[in-house]
């Protein structure tokens, strides 16, 4: 969704770019629809917020699962996932409605990605439980 959103939001100097060809095209026209790309890139950046608010809702369940990090990780990571969708069905039913909401909504993003990323940097996975994990594997 990313890539598709960074190509809509290149269409605009391509269309304004003065091509030989883009004379066929009245100067509104244009501009009308170098709009139209921008608003198209804005509504593509909302619907990419849906997918990583499930991907984060997911990797949170994943943690909360796991033997080998932190539950509170999970949580902030659910939290997380579930902010991110909301923000995102915030957006697309009323803009406004999202665009106050953002600050709001989008500080569980961070707080749980900062804090999945910091436990995994610093901390890393618990090595004693991972041999253990392992062991039990390997004798089944």
């Amino acid at each position: 969704m990313g890539a598709l959103s960074g190509l809509f939001q290149l269409a605009p100097l391509v269309v304004l770019g003065g091509a030989p060809y883009l004379r066929a095209f009245t100067t509104d026209q244009l501009q009308a629809l170098a709009f139209f790309f921008l608003r198209l890139n804005a509504q593509a950046s909302t619907l990419g917020f849906l997918f990583f608010g499930l991907h984060c809702l997911l990797v949170g369940a994943l943690v909360l699962r796991s033997a080998l990090l932190p539950r509170l990780v999970g949580v902030l990571m659910t939290l997380a996932g579930l902010g991110w969708l909301t923000q995102c069905f915030a957006s697309l039913l009323s803009p406004p409605l999202g665009r106050a909401l953002a600050p709001y909504l989008l500080a569980p993003g961070v707080l749980g990605e900062g804090a999945l990323s910091l436990w995994l940097l610093v901390v890393g996975v618990n090595a004693r439980r991972w041999n253990e994990l392992d062991e039990r594997r390997t004798r089944r």
